[in-house]
């Protein structure tokens, strides 16, 4: 069974359709002599014979026939493989696993998202949505194709595209001392207390570089695991926090939050899109790549043309 081969099996195909040996040659480009040889060492490998060759008439026998059933499965499978690896060529089927750290996937990744699924409706799209520690990981584990981040670990191997920027700013509660006030120092903030994201966000870590750059003490309120949490918190006066521009449409159109005018202020940072270095991309992850670059540019100039 081990010699077992195709290539015997599509011979023995060939010879059970015609019912001749010399039929079956011409449609395989075979000489008569190798397709005999063939069907020969096919009988010998399973022990059966196939043919009976009565006067000149070619005949199946019982094992023969039962064969026939299963090389029509088996050439049917292969024909239905051969289609699925064709597809899977194609960016239009297949799976796109994505992370992005919480700002950028809450704000800007969904929407694009959606615009991609109406162009690639076949395609199974997963988003995972975490801190910057947290998809860090999620990319070197290859849990994920692909991430938009702020920054990653710097000895991990990563192709690195620019994306969007990302516009920190401060905000505070309407009524808050410094609400309204025009070109603050950097001083007054040390007297304020921060509602801060968790460890691991790239919000957190970028508000306590500046302050322990300007060698001053960041006094913290509070922590809190997301944007929504933490712009309820300002708005019920417990704190003000830095937080990046994307997230406050709502609540600046409201008036329930205003952006403190403060020296050093906005801070801004870049969100990038990354993948592994040795990763070898499928269609549709490239596919999504070259879309989210070219939407981005886009949504970047919409921003700062709206500005």
């Amino acid at each position: 069974m081990r010699t077992l081969n195709l290539h015997q099996l599509a011979t023995f195909q060939a010879v059970a359709k015609h019912r001749s040996y010399v039929r079956a040659a011409k449609e395989l480009h075979f000489s008569q002599p190798a397709v005999s040889a063939q069907i020969h060492q096919l009988e010998e490998s399973l022990g059966v014979k196939l043919f009976d060759q009565i006067g000149r008439s070619t005949h199946l026998t019982r094992a023969g026939e039962e064969l026939c059933l299963y090389c029509e499965k088996i050439f049917s499978i292969i024909d239905e493989t051969v289609e699925i690896m064709e597809s899977l060529r194609s960016p239009h089927v297949g799976r796109l696993s994505v992370g992005a750290d919480t700002t950028v996937g809450t704000y800007v990744i969904p929407d694009l998202l959606g615009k991609f699924h109406q162009l690639y409706p076949d395609v199974d799209i997963s988003l995972d949505v975490a801190n910057r520690g947290a998809i860090a990981d999620a990319l070197v584990s290859n849990r994920i194709d692909m991430a938009v981040i702020g920054t990653m670990p710097a000895d991990v191997p990563v192709i690195v595209e620019p994306f969007k920027p990302n516009e920190l700013v401060l905000i505070a509660a309407p009524m808050h001392r410094l609400a309204g006030c025009q070109q603050l120092p950097f001083k007054e903030l040390t007297r304020e207390h921060f509602l801060l994201r968790e460890m691991g966000s790239g919000t957190r870590a970028a508000l306590e570089t500046i302050f322990q750059e300007a060698g001053e003490t960041l006094l913290v309120s509070m922590q809190m695991g997301n944007n929504s949490a933490i712009k309820q918190g300002v708005m019920a006066g417990l704190g003000i926090a830095l937080i990046s521009r994307v997230a406050l449409d709502m609540e600046l159109e409201t008036k329930r939050l205003a952006i403190l005018d403060v020296e050093g202020f906005p801070v801004m940072r870049q969100w990038r899109l990354v993948h592994l270095k040795g990763k070898s991309l499928s269609p549709t992850a490239r596919a999504f790549k070259s879309f989210l670059l070219q939407h981005a540019d886009k949504q970047v100039h919409r921003k700062s043309q709206h500005k």
